[in-house]
């Protein structure tokens, strides 16, 4: 099992965040610093009051919403660049999306 970096703080359940994303948390916790993790699973009432895809990956933890310091257009390349990584988003409120589904930004 992969284990969480100390530098990330989660404000959702951990268990849900898929071991690929894990080391994705890790990689950006190691390059960026500290990386607090807002939305793992999320249920379909709760999606929908945020807006969120009726299909999101978050139904199903396959996503996770985090925030972390760096520049953003950095940040989002770093993500890009994770085979891990499908789904991808920097969102104006500063926060990051990144999912397992196939490889798409929006």
């Amino acid at each position: 099992m992969t284990g969480s970096h100390s530098a990330i703080a989660y404000n959702d359940t951990a268990w849900c965040v898929p071991r690929k994303l894990k080391k994705v948390l890790n990689r950006v916790a190691k390059r960026y610093g500290s990386v607090q993790v807002h939305s793992t699973k999320r249920w379909w009432l709760e999606n929908w009051w945020k807006g969120g895809a009726k299909d999101s990956y978050h139904l199903n933890c396959r996503a996770v919403d985090f925030s972390v310091r760096g520049s953003p257009s950095s940040v989002v390349a770093f993500l890009k660049a994770q085979p891990e990584v499908g789904g991808y988003k920097h969102y104006s409120s500063g926060h990051y999306h990144i999912d397992t589904g196939p490889r798409r930004t929006w």
